[in-house]
């Protein structure tokens, strides 16, 4: 049995005292306990595969930080359900079936996050792609340095590729090579479009390509290939309609018309 006095008096303290407690607690570093705590799970092997998914997933936390969001989040609801369960008195078995379920999702939920959050980026610079190198074209018409006509295409674009440019040309000031800051860029997106791009601005900038009739080729190639993409995709959704066609209009058409052919032989025997 539930003592529901019980229960709204420990809610009601709870909802008094914890305003009272935060106010005098001492701030504490949520990221620094994150880190500490992860970097006792983590494995060096694991440091550098995380380091690169946050990289890709535009995440600038060190991959301890991860482990250690795991580690909270599996104990959190470990103790929250076993809490629960007390105060409950919630059966032993399905205590057991939602800490078994529960304990390994709450584990692999933020690795799921990170890896939505890669394909997100991956799918924006895949979409945006002929934007952005129509207004590199553009910029490298008007300003001749690469450098310049990066950024004005990065900030016209927005979005993810703002953030990659800016990345790319503070590398450069610091004394990274254009190419090498380049290569970091199509390492860090992952995305074959984005490679074949970077293979075209490092021959402009070493081989000097003419610059703008390249970026106009290679703008009107991403064109032709985002084209065919929807044309293959629009196919494929019309093969899917079929079946719910066929499913929703034809089967209860047939039932309208043989039912009284059916029910006419019956009723003839």
């Amino acid at each position: 049995m539930i003592d529901s006095v019980a229960v709204a008096s420990m809610m009601m303290g709870a909802a008094i005292a914890l305003p009272v407690i935060s106010k005098k607690a001492p701030k504490i570093n949520r990221e620094e306990i994150l880190c500490r705590t992860g970097l006792r799970v983590i494995t060096e092997e694991e440091k550098s595969l995380v380091a690169l998914q946050l990289t890709r997933a535009g995440i600038n936390k060190p991959p301890e930080y991860l482990h250690g969001l795991k580690v909270c989040l599996a104990s959190g609801y470990l103790l929250g359900m076993s809490f629960i369960g007390l105060i409950f008195s919630i059966s032993p078995l399905l205590m057991l079936f939602l800490l078994a379920a529960g304990t390994p999702l709450m584990w692999f939920l933020p690795g799921m996050r990170l890896k939505q959050k890669i394909a997100a980026r991956q799918a924006e610079a895949g979409n945006r792609l002929d934007d952005f190198t129509t207004y590199l074209s553009t910029a490298l018409s008007s300003a001749p340095d690469i450098l310049t006509a990066l950024q004005e295409a990065g900030e016209a674009t927005g979005g993810v590729y703002k953030e990659e440019i800016d990345k790319v040309l503070k590398e450069n000031a610091s004394g990274k090579n254009l190419s090498d800051a380049l290569f970091d860029w199509g390492v860090r997106m992952d995305v074959r479009e984005i490679n074949t791009l970077i293979s075209t601005l490092n021959q402009i900038y070493i081989q000097g390509a003419k610059a703008s009739e390249k970026m106009k080729e290679f703008a009107a190639q991403v064109r032709i290939s985002k084209q065919n993409k929807m044309m293959e995709a629009a196919g494929k959704l019309n093969i899917r309609l079929i079946f719910v066609v066929t499913f929703f209009m034809l089967i209860p058409l047939l039932m309208a018309v043989g039912y009284p052919a059916v029910h006419a032989v019956l009723s003839a025997f």
